[in-house]
């Protein structure tokens, strides 16, 4: 119905339009007024219409391009606006909430106003393409009107200049002829067919001047014959077309114009429509008012009391531990020699796993099996939670002592009797230096494969990561470390850094600084991949980073690609790829100051698992570096090396390797004032 009202109000107003302004020009006669026609009949009077037709030409020229600009814009719009509301709240079910269903349903509302864009949008378009035809069309003409009157007025002015050369030659004879007369008629003049008396001379000139004088004559009708034909008959038809062109395009705009109004308010009455239509129920305004949040939150918290178990309302995490002492501590003593603790083999990071059965330790130091465990699952009630927790405090205990080695937890001296050791040696951590024992010592064996983590008289260190017997909290096998996003890796091991990273920097920071073409030279492929494949197929595994007794310089490199592979695997770079229209602005910067305070910007907005392990690898990485004159490693050559391990391709071109130099560069430079020093 609308759309009928608009067409019939648009035909009408058009031709009232164009009726209107014609009746304004013929009632006026404007152009018949002398001003105007003192105008129109000078000889300024073409160059002065043309340049009024060209005004109009870029008129419509401009007028033109922004419509091809705004349909272009408001066609891009409605196509992703019908693509994207699809794609939000897509899954909303009718038990949603109501708020979201109302989101829902309000964004139909833009699918809807795409479609109704459809029409203004192709109305737009055929606007486009009629401004256009009129805008050439009136282009070739201008120029074929302009080209035919500087035609005909070059001819006017070539034929009185021609006019004008006959003249002077008739009048320089006639001056000629003038000087003759006045010479002494007995002088002869002397010429390259003879003498000649001064009669034979006037003769002569004579002849010439007679000559000179019809096509003097004749130049000067020609011109004039030109003239009038230019200024009577001519000029006024140049200036007649030239005036209704004017008038032709302007008219034309106007009418173009009106339809733009028209189809706009269409546009406007449309959209008003679909958005608040007859039936009030169905518009914008009444869906949005019909959310209640009240409500939404009751139902969402409701759904708990239909739950068939009561145990969901209950963190177990929060039930506190109650206070009991251990029976082993009651005379004093570390280990009661009549009593026993047990072992959580659920819970024990060595290779206990598999026993499905409690351990104790008798009064000979020896394991044997309790006939039932006294591990409690989680399915008991809550009253057996104080049972359960000593429990777990044993297996801490025990949990620990097992890391260490259980010959730690007994001394027998030279007469075979036991006796407790002191707690304070039982509990410290081997040195994290290796090279601190007699020898070296020699490299820890797969966990996943041996019978316990360490052997108590190999004299093998423990991994650098562990502070205590145990590795980091939440690592068990099955978990990958290689080609893990970094945050998950870090959640899982609850700590700043990863594991690896920090096993790895220590073993180049003690074995390999002073190695010449340190992460430069690639070790075998074999033993790195043999690495990664015991590492993640158990975490704990890390500890075999650390090189065996009798290492060679093949060791410390197999650590140094072992880092490389780690950064090489994250599926994400260590420096996000989100980042690179950032890195590029700050390489962009010609300041260095300017520069460094940019990406010490950027640093600061990292995430904390990037910020924190891309401080311990830049410092790390700085380290080496001082030792440039031992292992040839420089600033230049370490970027080149871990620019395109740690640093994000540049998304126009993923072969620009110098992107990825230069920003590990400019990491270099800000490393000490970026990261807070270690």
């Amino acid at each position: 119905m609308v759309d009928q009202d608009i067409a019939s109000s648009q035909s009408t107003g058009i031709s009232t339009g164009t009726s209107g302004m014609a009746e304004t020009l013929s009632e006026g006669d404007l152009f018949e007024r002398s001003e105007i026609k003192r105008i129109l009949d000078s000889d300024v009077a073409i160059n002065t219409l043309l340049a009024r037709l060209k005004q109009s030409l870029l008129t419509c020229e401009e007028f033109t391009k922004y419509i091809k600009k705004k349909y272009m814009f408001e066609e891009e719009n409605v196509e992703e606006l019908s693509k994207q509301y699809k794609h939000f709240f897509s899954s909303t079910s009718a038990t949603a909430p109501s708020l979201r269903r109302s989101i829902q349903q309000i964004l139909q509302f833009d699918g809807k106003m795409a479609q109704v864009k459809q029409s203004y949008i192709s109305a737009l378009v055929k606007m486009y393409e009629e401004l256009s035809a009129l805008l050439l069309t009136m282009t070739k003409m201008r120029k074929s009107i302009k080209e035919k009157g500087r035609r005909l007025e070059k001819d006017v002015v070539d034929s009185i200049h021609i006019a004008e050369k006959a003249q002077a030659r008739y009048n320089s004879l006639c001056q000629d002829w003038e000087k003759l007369r006045l010479t002494d008629p007995t002088k002869t003049k002397l010429t390259l067919r003879g003498s000649k008396t001064t009669k034979e001379q006037e003769e002569e000139l004579q002849r010439k001047i007679d000559a000179a004088d019809l096509e003097y004559k004749q130049r000067v009708d020609h011109s004039t014959s030109l003239r009038n034909s230019f200024l009577n008959s001519e000029r006024p038809k140049i200036v007649s077309e030239l005036r209704d062109l004017i008038l032709e395009i302007d008219t034309a705009l106007t009418i173009q114009l009106q339809k733009y109004t028209i189809w706009t308010e269409n546009l406007a009455l449309n959209t008003g429509v679909t958005i608040s239509p007859l039936e009030e129920s169905k518009s914008m305004r009444s869906i949005a008012a019909k959310v209640t949040n009240e409500r939404d939150l009751y139902d969402y918290l409701n759904k708990y009391n239909k739950q068939s178990k009561d145990s969901i309302l209950v963190n177990r995490n929060l039930i506190p531990v109650p206070y009991k002492k251990h029976p082993s501590m009651a005379k004093g003593q570390l280990i009661n020699p009549t009593g026993s603790f047990t072992v959580n083999s659920s819970r024990n990071t060595n290779n206990f796993k598999n026993s499905t059965t409690s351990k104790s330790i008798n009064t000979e130091g020896g394991f044997h099996s309790n006939s039932s465990s006294t591990y409690n699952s989680p399915a008991n009630s809550v009253n057996n939670l104080g049972s359960t927790k000593t429990s777990l405090a044993n297996t801490a205990i025990a949990s620990s002592m097992s890391g260490i080695g259980m010959n730690l937890l007994s001394h027998t001296d030279s007469t075979g009797n036991q006796s407790p050791i002191d707690n304070s040696s039982m509990f410290k951590p081997p040195s994290l230096n290796p090279g601190n024992g007699i020898g070296k010592p020699g490299r820890i064996p797969s966990l996943a494969t041996t019978s316990s983590g360490v052997s108590g008289d190999s004299g093998r260190p423990l991994s650098h990561i562990q502070t205590n017997s145990s590795m980091p909290p939440g690592t068990q096998k099955n978990f990958k470390t290689f080609g893990v996003p970094l945050e998950s890796l870090l959640e899982f091991e609850q700590e700043m850094v990863p594991a690896i990273v920090r096993q790895s920097i220590y073993v180049i920071d003690t074995y390999g600084l002073d190695l010449e073409g340190i992460y430069r030279k690639s070790a075998n492929i074999l033993e790195v991949s043999k690495l990664k494949e015991e590492i993640d197929r158990d975490p704990s595994n890390i500890s075999m980073i650390l090189p065996p007794k009798d290492y060679t310089e093949a060791d410390i490199y197999v650590v140094g690609s072992l880092l490389k592979a780690f950064f090489s695997a994250l599926p994400d770079p260590l420096i996000p790829s989100s980042t690179v229209p950032e890195l590029k602005i700050c390489l962009s910067i010609d300041d260095y100051n300017t520069r460094k305070n940019y990406i010490h910007g950027l640093i600061y907005k990292f995430p904390d698992a990037q910020y924190w392990t891309l401080r311990s690898l830049m410092f790390h990485l700085k380290r080496v570096s001082e030792h440039e004159s031992e292992n040839r490693m420089n600033i230049k050559g370490l970027s080149i090396i871990w620019g395109p391990c740690i640093v994000p391709q540049n998304d126009e071109d993923s072969n620009d390797i110098n992107f990825q130099i230069k920003i590990m560069e400019v990491l270099f430079d800000v490393a000490d004032q970026a990261f807070e020093p270690e």
